[in-house]
């Protein structure tokens, strides 16, 4: 008679654990600086963001889902992004919006700091505790310098 293998299934590393941070229902508000930018005054130009996010473990906890709507002035964002882990790569994430972007970010942690970078723009995400984040945006804008594009304040509605 054979005895029944259990098959063990892999567990997520402390790496990936460490994403439960951001895991829960998200109100951010803020200011963005995109629309109308320019690089000698690029905070001259503010309008009011607000966006509602969610992130939550796909099966087996090894990757995050994040999705948000947001508006920005009178423009409204929709996007999806997966969130990982591998001992190769580090921290990646991979972004898809209604407006076509599709950037590939690489993320670091420090402490409570999460910074994700990609040629274009870049966010560090400060984890202030365990029910709020700070989020500074910023990007090239077609140039050479980093300018602000947003920043923001989350707050956790639920977990």
């Amino acid at each position: 008679m054979k005895a029944n293998k259990t098959i063990q299934m892999p567990k997520p590393s402390a790496d990936v654990r460490a994403l439960k941070v951001f895991v829960g229902t998200w109100h951010a508000e803020g200011t963005s600086f995109g629309d109308g930018q320019i690089a000698d005054d690029p905070r001259a130009s503010p309008a009011p963001w607000v966006s509602d996010e969610t992130y939550e473990w796909l099966p087996g906890e090894f990757y995050l889902l994040h999705r948000w709507e947001a508006k920005a002035g009178k423009r409204h964002f929709v996007g999806t992004e997966i969130i990982g882990y591998d001992s190769a790569r580090g921290y990646f994430a991979q972004m898809f919006d209604n407006a076509g972007h599709h950037p590939e970010y690489r993320a670091q942690r420090e402490g409570k700091v999460w910074t994700f970078k990609e040629p274009q723009t870049r966010a560090t995400i400060t984890v202030n505790n365990r029910n709020t984040m700070t989020f500074n945006w910023e990007w090239k804008n077609g140039g050479t310098r980093w300018l602000p594009l947003c920043e923001r304040i989350a707050r956790r509605v639920e977990l």
